[in-house]
């Protein structure tokens, strides 16, 4: 809707005046103060929620150093009062430390969308510190599909071994606490009872920590209180840094052994299967791991050959194109989600139904992965984890050839600072098309295995 001045000499605004102003007749017109230079009322034509017209007071000036006149919302007409005692805020106040910071060459509308995110991440700061074991708990059995047997299991452990726990702050658990409590269950019940508790605690607290954790804080309840278990109870030694990432010559066991890990489960499609599926595509696509394991089927186009990931750490959709191997993947998810809709008909349980549901929202839909990157270790001797993967995506399209700005956008990395990046490369799905395919064969290539076991020798030619 356009804005109309009207032709009138400015008023000293006060509250009946203001409100004596007649409504818009079809477009908004500005009324400006006579006492205060910025501050204006704009009011709107009559409306349903409105009917005598909304009248909003704003300030309407230009910053030091900044060409175009900012405007700046105060408050709607009634809210405040015009004027009002010292110390007490209104209207003419309001508008006194607009125009001060104007003048200053402060916008205030780049200080409220500052405020406004940093009060947003203090809500997910807060929303996360109060997020109870009993929370995440209820979190976990809701997204991954237990036999009843097992839930059952884990039922009992939190109602009864971990009863004291359930209401506490899962990051407020320690790992003094875990090893008096394992103590405890183990005096009191048994020692089956004490490990079954602290696997549920493990299992509860690895879910949280991979469904709420992100890449700049990937321990947002601190470390699991079990583990101190562990090095008390096993004196594990303490183990090797990892690589941070696959080298050319490990692409090819790693890849191997990950294909490999539907054979260590017997059913037609469970965790293990779609756990294969989803490390090799975070190696082949350099995904973030929550943005592979909740990655919505509705955002996936076969037919355009493209695919969105949504709610990223910077904020922005993140669109990619579909590379052949990751077709077969995705096409392999949809075998998956089709076989456990059939067994869900057939044979309508309660767990059949919850994995049935699963895999029709979710392409990969499980973020707990240890039990397999543990076996994975175990056949392969590499500790490789979902951010290993993706600093392996991006080491192998640099030796691919792929340059900086190519890499930067597959990655959904911002390009905040670089003037380069962020006006002139611009980037869209069909350039990155050919280099997600080209990455894609590189890593393949190096990841099949070798069958040449024979060495060839070089031939000496005899002189007669």
């Amino acid at each position: 809707m356009t804005t109309q001045t009207i032709p009138q000499a400015p008023i000293k605004f006060t509250q009946a005046r203001l409100n004596a102003l007649p409504p818009a007749d079809g477009k908004r017109y500005i009324v400006r103060d006579s006492d205060q230079p910025g501050l204006i009322c704009v009011v709107h034509p009559a409306g349903t929620r409105h009917p005598d017209g909304r009248r909003t007071l704003q300030v309407y000036a230009r910053a030091k150093g900044i060409a175009a006149p900012i405007r700046v919302n105060i408050c709607e007409v009634g809210e405040l009062p015009i004027t009002a005692l010292k110390g007490q805020p209104s209207v003419r106040s309001r508008a006194a430390e607009v125009l001060a910071k104007l003048r200053e060459g402060i916008n205030p509308n780049d200080e409220l969308r500052q405020q406004q995110a940093e009060q947003r991440q203090q809500d997910v700061a807060d929303k996360i510190a109060h997020i109870t074991l009993g929370d995440a708990f209820d979190k976990y059995i809701a997204t991954k599909a237990l036999r009843k047997q097992t839930l059952d299991g884990y039922r009992r452990a939190i109602d009864r071994d971990l009863k004291g726990w359930k209401g506490k702050p899962l990051q407020d658990i320690t790992g003094a606490m875990a090893v008096t409590r394992h103590a405890e269950l183990t005096k009191q019940a048994s020692a089956n009872v004490a490990a079954r508790a602290m696997a549920v605690l493990r299992a509860t607290h690895h879910f949280a920590t991979e469904f709420y954790g992100t890449d700049d804080n990937e321990q947002p309840f601190g470390r699991c209180p079990v583990d101190k278990i562990n090095k008390i109870q096993r004196k594990w030694a303490q183990t090797k840094p990892r690589t941070g990432r696959l080298s050319v010559d490990e692409l090819a066991p790693w890849l191997t052994a990950v294909r490999n890990l539907p054979a260590h489960q017997k059913r037609a499609d469970g965790d293990w299967h779609r756990v294969a599926a989803y490390l090799e595509l975070i190696l082949l696509t350099g995904l973030r791991r929550r943005e592979a394991a909740y990655l919505r089927w509705e955002d996936v186009d076969l037919r355009r050959g493209t695919f969105t990931v949504r709610e990223t750490k910077n904020g922005a959709d993140h669109t990619l194109p579909i590379s052949n191997r990751v077709r077969a993947l995705f096409k392999q998810r949809q075998q998956a989600a089709a076989t456990l809709a059939d067994l869900a008909r057939a044979k309508p349980t309660e767990r059949n139904i919850a994995a049935a549901e699963l895999a029709e929202t979710y392409v990969i839909g499980t973020a707990q992965i240890q039990r397999q990157l543990d076996a994975i270790a175990a056949d392969t001797g590499l500790k490789i984890g979902p951010h290993d993967l993706r600093r392996t995506w991006a080491s192998m399209a640099d030796r691919a050839g792929v340059g900086s700005y190519g890499i930067k956008a597959a990655l959904n990395h911002k390009t905040t600072g670089d003037v380069t990046g962020l006006h002139y490369a611009q980037i869209d799905i069909e350039d990155l098309r050919p280099i997600m395919q080209q990455v894609e064969d590189a890593i393949l290539r190096h990841a099949k295995p070798r069958t040449d076991n024979v060495v060839a020798l070089r031939q000496e030619v005899a002189h007669g």
